[in-house]
């Protein structure tokens, strides 16, 4: 089992989270993760005691402690794919599918019907390439001014 630390003032160092924690017991491990592209905190630090009777003790002792003017957030860690991502995907928070969707076929942005003209250069495309960037699947140019027309 893992604590989650979170609403971590960004000037905290990893002493003094191991300093929060240690009055319940043994930390075997702290981290405070980066930001990948700027190498900040991020808020937020994961703590591993020796057992999970003392990491219990200690997240209910320590829910709602301040550190540096900041109510600390203080929870059992999820695993990583549980937790839900706040990054694309669909549906936004709340955790992914049960049943995982292993089928990587062409997906479609939900225009039924319609193929993307917007890359590349074919020959059948020079009508379009003023100003559309879609155009109707399986409807021949002569249907199609047909339809305008009417």
């Amino acid at each position: 089992m893992s604590i989650f630390v979170g609403n971590l003032p960004f000037r905290a160092e990893r002493e003094d989270v191991l300093q929060l924690f240690s009055p319940f017991g043994e930390v075997l491990n702290c981290s405070l993760p980066l930001e990948r592209d700027t190498g900040r905190k991020r808020g937020f630090a994961f703590v591993e005691m020796a057992d999970e009777a003392i990491e219990s003790t200690a997240i209910d002792g320590l829910q709602g402690t301040e550190l540096m003017g900041r109510p600390l957030r203080i929870n059992k860690a999820e695993p990583r794919g549980s937790g839900g991502s706040r990054r694309g995907g669909r549906g936004g928070y709340g955790g992914g599918n049960s049943a995982p969707n292993n089928s990587y076929t062409n997906k479609s942005s939900g225009a039924e019907g319609w193929e993307d003209r917007s890359y590349g250069n074919s020959s059948e495309n020079t009508e379009y390439e003023s100003g559309r960037s879609r155009r109707k699947r399986g409807v021949s140019n002569e249907s199609q001014a047909s339809n305008e027309e009417n």
